[in-house]
């Protein structure tokens, strides 16, 4: 008797235990046709719960507490739905209305904090992830100039530029956290995958309130995609001219409160001259075997975990490892090779206050660089292998978004920074010794919205540095919207730390020698912008003026050289000191139409007046002028899908000071791409060509090259998914 009423107890309790929980499962479907939506976001708003619908358009979330929740579905052309709930359901049909229109996406990157794109304080431009597919770009810096008008490429080094200033002055970011690791001051772009990529947010102009140094030009974010479904594997190869060859893999899983996903990227190019010819030391030209761009490969690999630990914690853990080496036989005396690893932990909580969670964050990346010899030389032997540069940088992040009332958010933190810098046989430290910094920071934001209308956000971040002691940053933008109208008013300063590299390092480059200084101060920028925006179902027109004013600049100073310093072969010699200052001025427009379901067309233009006010010069490799077009069509007829998208790109003259302007030029691309579905197999065919025109800069080796693309190219592709 007893053993039963104990049996009868423990039921009772699986039972009762059972009924706490709610179970929903059902299918989101197209509106207008009734047919299952693959990939649509399912979530359980305020919670970590949610998943994407399979080819089907069929979903289900377990386990949810007994309670009231709201349920969003979401998908890319379609207009969201929000549902309440409060029980378990099995045959829910969720209809999404399809759109012309360009949807309204949430986005993290202008205040900290998520708001619709309209209802951002701060203009914030979004890149999809669907866009980048339909532009089908080589590499992350060729899907930035296609699509971003203020972003251009200096052929020099690979370095971008933004708004008229160097990347040394954009922090890129990835899921919120630095990317770390610069060669020459540059990191390298072919460590973001595209296939990763959800969506880019780009906020120009000073944001070091909120992200610190770096953000004086603006911050780039890159979104990337989580796990979506119970399992899913997929291939990309893209392969071009001059033996470009990119594929890349990706898997994810997800079950119960575990999620992953894998990605590797492969890259390789035989690389390409542009000219046969260069300019000797006398002024002659004569012939050479020498590329504009090298043949090389590199492997990126990217691993990311997630456990839910309730309906309200989440953790995960990540880890990248990129491997790049190029072959400059004919060029240099050494090729060069480069290696990057990160490993990070982070974790949110949300709390029981609507729309407030607390994260953390723990980062560390190493960057590391060799010259491999590939020849014998006065000094190295052939298979010599050099370190060149030895870089770590561990990031610390504790911030809260704390929804204290429907029209006032507080968003607050706080972090810490070290890093450190090794000193190399190419790069001698001023005391040869390991140099590190650490920095401490804390900041606060807070956004009130009056009478549905006005938006305001006050923001302070307070920085102390190991080195240049304390900087206060503050921030402040207000917003009117009235209707679709909404014009936008904003002030933030920026400041960009010295670089351990610039205070300590010496540097030697074939007799031109630069010293380190190590009393240099943080460079800082007064940004001021305002912007017009439009957005109706049709028509979206962007229109934005602004002015950065930098002082404290890093430059070079040449020094008079001693006779010791001629005995030893020294034909320069240079000092970092803070002695520049600068103003740019710019405009940004731009206006997209959708006047059909599928159609899409869009032109952007960029002005920048960009001057070094120390010498009245033009900012080095500034851009006056640059344009962006493109137009796009996409039609489903039952299980295919064709899309044609057209991008062309014009820029203008590039100046130098140092390597002569580079001339102004315009490149055309169009892809079609095809998509087959296939019950759970997807085949997306694309085939296209870039650079049209066949427009190509062949002047000699080294010159100040416009763009270093090798001319009209053919590119076919293949994507193959498989989902369950």
């Amino acid at each position: 008797m007893e053993k039963k009423c104990k049996l009868a107890m423990l039921s009772s309790c699986i039972a009762l235990s059972m009924s706490a929980q709610i179970n929903l499962s059902g299918r989101v479907v197209d509106a207008s046709t009734g047919r299952g939506i693959e990939g649509a976001s399912v979530r359980i708003q305020h919670t970590t719960a949610g998943c994407a619908t399979n080819p089907d358009g069929e979903f289900t979330i377990t386990n949810l507490k007994d309670g009231s929740y709201t349920i969003v579905a979401s998908c890319l052309n379609y207009s969201a739905v929000s549902i309440p709930i409060d029980q378990s359901r099995s045959d829910m049909t969720i209809s999404l209305e399809p759109t012309s229109y360009a949807l309204n996406p949430v986005v993290v990157t202008g205040t900290g904090t998520y708001h619709r794109l309209k209802d951002s304080p701060s203009p914030v431009e979004v890149i999809s992830g669907k866009a980048i597919r339909d532009a089908d770009p080589s590499s992350f810096l060729n899907a930035l100039t296609r699509l971003v008008t203020s972003a251009s490429i200096s052929t020099q080094n690979s370095t971008m530029y933004f708004n008229g200033l160097p990347d040394k002055y954009v922090l890129i970011l990835v899921d919120g956290k630095k990317m770390a690791g610069d060669n020459s001051g540059s990191i390298d772009y072919d460590r973001i995958d595209l296939d990763a990529i959800k969506r880019i947010e780009v906020l120009s102009g000073a944001s070091s309130a909120l992200y610190g140094s770096d953000a004086i030009a603006g911050v780039i974010n890159i979104i990337t995609e989580g796990a979506k479904s119970p399992f899913s594997v997929s291939s990309n190869t893209r392969i071009s001219s001059h033996q470009r060859v990119s594929e890349g893999l990706t898997a994810e899983a997800k079950g119960g409160k575990l999620s992953s996903v894998t990605h590797y990227n492969y890259r390789h190019t035989g690389g390409w001259q542009l000219s046969p010819f260069e300019i000797n030391s006398k002024g002659e030209k004569v012939e050479t075997k020498k590329q504009a761009v090298y043949k090389g490969y590199s492997h990126n690999a990217t691993q990311n975990l997630n456990y839910d630990v309730t309906d309200r914690l989440r953790v995960g853990i990540e880890g990248t490892i990129f491997i790049s080496d190029n072959s400059r036989f004919d060029s240099y005396d050494y090729d060069n090779r480069h290696q990057t690893y990160t490993i990070g932990g982070s974790a949110r909580y949300l709390l029981p206050m609507k729309a407030s969670y607390i994260d953390a964050s723990i980062n560390t990346t190493n960057f590391r660089s060799w010259y491999d010899y590939n020849k014998d030389t006065k000094t190295h032997k052939k298979g010599d292998e050099v370190l060149a540069k030895n870089q770590t940088y561990t990031e610390a992040k504790l911030s809260g978004v704390f929804r204290l009332h429907e029209s006032n958010t507080l968003f607050a933190g706080a972090n810490y920074v070290y890093e450190s810098l090794k000193p190399t046989e190419p790069s001698q430290m001023l005391n040869d010794e390991i140099q590190h910094v650490y920095t401490l920071a804390a900041y606060v934001q807070d956004e009130f919205k009056l009478w549905n209308s006005l938006s305001l956000v006050g923001g302070l971040r307070y920085v102390y540095n190991e080195k240049f002691k304390g900087v206060v940053t503050p921030k402040a933008n207000a917003m009117y919207r009235l209707g679709d109208f909404s014009i936008r008013a904003g002030y933030a300063a920026g400041f960009h730390s010295p670089t351990l590299q610039q205070m300590y390092v010496i540097s030697d480059n074939r007799g031109r020698i630069t010293i380190g200084n190590p009393d240099l101060k943080a460079e800082k920028s007064n940004y001021y912008n305002i912007n017009l925006e439009y957005i109706n179902r049709w028509i979206t027109v962007t229109a934005s003026v602004f002015q950065n004013d930098l002082r404290d600049k890093i430059e070079t100073k040449i020094v008079d050289l001693t006779q010791e310093d001629k005995d030893n072969g020294i034909v320069r010699k240079a000092e970092y000191h803070n002695v520049g200052k600068a103003r740019v001025r710019g405009i940004n427009a731009g206006i997209n139409v959708r006047p059909l379901t599928g159609v899409a067309l869009g032109v952007s233009y960029n002005y920048n007046h960009a001057r070094n006010i120390s010498d009245d010069t033009w900012l080095e490799r500034s851009i006056r002028h640059s344009g962006n077009f493109f137009g796009n069509w996409n039609h489903t007829w039952d299980n295919y899908t064709l899309n044609v998208n057209i991008n062309g790109r014009y820029q203008g003259t590039r100046w130098s000071k140092s390597y002569g302007d580079s001339p102004a030029f315009q490149t055309w691309d169009i892809t079609t791409r095809h998509t087959f579905r296939l019950r759970s197999v997807i085949l997306e065919p694309s085939l296209g060509v870039e650079n049209i025109f066949n427009y190509r800069d062949d002047r000699p080796y080294n010159s100040n090259y416009a763009t270093l693309t090798p001319g009209c190219s053919v590119v076919a592709s293949l994507v193959i998914r498989f989902r369950q």
